[in-house]
């Protein structure tokens, strides 16, 4: 059984050309499976204590996780040394979600205003152009995993995140992508503070550690870790996702429901 999943919003160009066409090092496509991460698992046993081996584990539970909890897809493992800090890309339909608990909910209740301003910075909130076109391109997601075993990430880490998104989205892209942190611990009051201080969508993930079973060499528990248990939207996510409704789609499982029973 997964754990419960807590979600926490804010109080308060891979080489020239624009976000469609980003791309960084090779790249390669990997089925998000339990079977595909065992075979893995499998295939690499030598190095099962390296850093390359868990950091490679860690990008694939993650993959896993932003697949089934919040339907990202066409999710690419990106490799090398000249991925520019980024470990995963992908398209995210947030219309999708927006649809599906529509119909389970009923309309979003609230005003969203067609203008919002964080840090200085203007942007219109998604749900607007959702409602209005039933074709609008998923956010383009660039992801980072920190496999980290003990440490948080640091305020550095995340300064060079955002760096790194800066320059790979030009700023007319900016409200067409998002930037993901994957790590297994809690933000904290620094990282906090400097995320909500960017002019950018940037999403924290609290994704664990796969733990080994007791008694079972190279066997780890799939089923109950490596699970996503906090989610968390900077202010300039939250206002650019208002409506969206993602926090409540997490919060209440709707993701390990079939669609046809939300019809």
């Amino acid at each position: 059984m997964g754990k419960k999943l807590v979600v926490y919003t804010a109080a308060g160009n891979f080489g020239a050309g624009n976000s469609d066409d980003m791309r960084v090092g090779p790249i390669q496509i990997r089925k998000i499976t339990n079977a595909a991460i065992e075979n893995y698992i499998s295939q690499n046993k030598r190095t099962i204590g390296s850093t390359v081996f868990q950091g490679t584990l860690y990008e694939n539970v993650a993959m896993r996780e932003l697949h089934d909890k919040l339907q990202m897809n066409n999710l690419e493992l990106v490799g090398g040394a000249h991925d520019g800090g980024v470990d995963i890309i992908g398209d995210w339909p947030v219309s999708s979600i927006y649809t599906r608990m529509e119909k389970m909910l009923g309309e979003y209740p609230e005003n969203i205003p067609k203008r919002c301003a964080v840090n200085g910075a203007r942007l219109s909130p998604l749900v607007n152009k959702i409602k209005t076109d039933d074709q609008i391109r998923p956010l383009r997601a660039f992801i980072q995993c920190k496999a980290l075993s003990s440490s948080k990430v640091s305020p550095r880490e995340l300064r060079e995140l955002v760096g790194t998104f800066s320059s790979l989205v030009y700023s007319s892209d900016r409200d067409k992508s998002v930037v993901i942190m994957c790590s297994p611990h809690l933000l904290t009051k620094d990282g906090l503070k400097l995320i909500n201080s960017v002019r950018m969508p940037l999403i924290y993930l609290r994704i664990e550690l796969l733990r080994l079973l007791k008694d079972q060499e190279f066997k780890y528990d799939l089923e109950n870790s490596g699970q996503l248990v906090n989610y968390f939207e900077n202010e300039y996510a939250m206002k650019l996702l208002q409506g969206c409704r993602i926090s409540e789609w997490l919060k209440l499982g709707i993701y390990s429901k079939k669609a046809d029973s939300l019809k």
